[in-house]
């Protein structure tokens, strides 16, 4: 079933050609209106200009200024000062692993070895150390205040064990 030659918004529906064309005629008859618009402003210009010359004595009231081809020279540069910058740029970029030359790893460049490739002093104690260890440091009762031994040692107070009476049984 073929419905589409019904609907409204088709596109070959004789109602809709018509309006197309109606609106491209349109549309052509605003270009040319704009297109004689500035036509006529530019003549205008033209003309205004041509009265202008023409009041002076035949010549433009302001000359154009001629092109510059050689600008003056400037200042000669500080080459020690763009020396000494340049130095501390590359030392910059050397100490953040950015400059590196060909066949140059990062590693290489760095002034030291990055933190993954440095080893860790082992033979003085940390402060986590002394205490009681790496353990007991990350001890979650020890962040909170409180007491817990880190070490099993004696008890202070053992608990009292009762001892049988001995006595008269009744009974």
């Amino acid at each position: 079933m073929n419905i589409l030659p019904k609907k409204s918004w088709h596109v070959r529906n004789k109602d809709n050609v018509a309006r197309v064309r109606r609106d491209e005629a349109a549309a052509e008859v605003e270009r040319r209106k704009r297109e004689a618009r500035a036509l006529r402003a530019e003549q205008e210009v033209r003309t205004e200009l041509l009265r202008k010359r023409a009041r002076v004595g035949g010549r433009s009231p302001s000359p154009p200024a001629p092109p510059v081809l050689f600008p003056p020279p400037e200042e000669a540069p500080n080459r020690e000062h763009e020396a000494e910058k340049r130095r501390e740029q590359e030392r910059r970029e050397r100490a953040l692993g950015v400059l590196t030359y060909l066949g140059q790893s990062a590693a290489e460049a760095q002034t030291r070895p990055p933190w993954y490739l440095r080893t860790p002093p082992r033979n003085r104690p940390g402060p986590r150390e002394i205490q009681g260890g790496l353990k007991a440091s990350l001890d979650p009762l020890h962040h909170m205040g409180g007491r817990r031994e880190t070490e099993p040692g004696p008890e202070k107070n053992p608990p009292e064990t009762k001892e049988p009476r001995r006595g008269k049984r009744t009974g």
